[in-house]
Order: C-alpha cells, then sequence, then structure tokens
C-alpha cells in the first residue's frame, strides 16, 4: 500500500492518482493564457484537497485550513483576472464579475455554515459540497467564461497574461 501523498494546506504536491473521484484540470481546461492557466491548476488543487480531506475523515483543523487557502486564493486570482480585463477594456467583464462574486458569496456561507457546524461528520458534508461546487463551477467558467476573455485577448492581438 502507498503511503497518502504529501499534503500542504493547499494544493497536492505528489501527483500520484490517490482517488477514483480526483479532479484533475483536464487539457479541454487549458486556455493558453499561461498564468491563468497556471492559477486554474491550483484551484482544481485546492478542490481536490478539500476532497481528499473530507473522504479521509480529516479533522475540521485540516478542513478550515483548506477553507481559508482555498477562499484566499480565488480572491487573488480573480482580482489578476479582474485586473487584466479592466486594462484591456474587455466588453464581457460585468458577466465574468458576476460569475467571480456569485462564486466568493456561495463559499463564504458555506464557510460560514462549516463554522457553525456541530459534528465533524457535518463538517466532511460540507467540505464534500463545496467540492462538488467548485468542479461545476470550474468546468462552467473556465470552459465558456475564460475561455470568451481569452478568445478577446487573441481577436484583439493582446498578449495572454
Amino acid at each position: 500500500m502507498n503511503p497518502p501523498p504529501k499534503r500542504i494546506h493547499g494544493p497536492l504536491i505528489d501527483k500520484e492518482p490517490m482517488l477514483d473521484n480526483r479532479m484533475h484540470m483536464p487539457e479541454k481546461y487549458l486556455l493558453g493564457c499561461p498564468s491563468i492557466d497556471t492559477q486554474h491548476e491550483l484551484i482544481f488543487a485546492l478542490a481536490n484537497e478539500m476532497v481528499y480531506a473530507q473522504q479521509q475523515g480529516e479533522d475540521s483543523y485540516d478542513l478550515e485550513a483548506i477553507f481559508l487557502s482555498l477562499k484566499g486564493y480565488a480572491r487573488t486570482h480573480f482580482q489578476h483576472e479582474e485586473s487584466f480585463m479592466q486594462r484591456i477594456g474587455f466588453p464581457g467583464i460585468e458577466n465574468h464579475l458576476r460569475e467571480h462574486r456569485a462564486l466568493v458569496q456561495r463559499v463564504t456561507a458555506l464557510h460560514e455554515s462549516f463554522e457553525q457546524a456541530s459534528s465533524q461528520d457535518e463538517k466532511r458534508e460540507i467540505g464534500g459540497t463545496v467540492a462538488v461546487l467548485l468542479r461545476t463551477w470550474l468546468e462552467h467558467h473556465i470552459a465558456e467564461v475564460d475561455r470568451e476573455l481569452c478568445r478577446y485577448l487573441e481577436e484583439q492581438g493582446c498578449e495572454l497574461p
């Protein structure tokens, strides 16, 4: 039996498969914008960390640390994308910002529920809900909304971030 992957409070640093439902960032989600692709890969890794901790019955400290990493990194990623979109005058910025805000609000509400949960089982269930939310959101947001941004950059002849 292999030992569990080394973990930090954030992404997995061991790339070996560990769970059947581990979220890999499929190649179809690579946008060709190196900095954005790297940030998306990190968000997928944080979601994996949440799934792993939730399924392995990690204590609430580990789940809490992952939640905080996820919230912080999502904000950093969104600020990066948003400042870039403003700088280039991206016409789809309002829709993009709306999606970012909706995810932050949903994750914040789930984090509050997590902090108020009365049992480890309830906390693990919330962790699972976050993982599913992220999988669904990432697949839609990257495939449609971020791809629209990258298409605009290419059409305008802008350098990809």
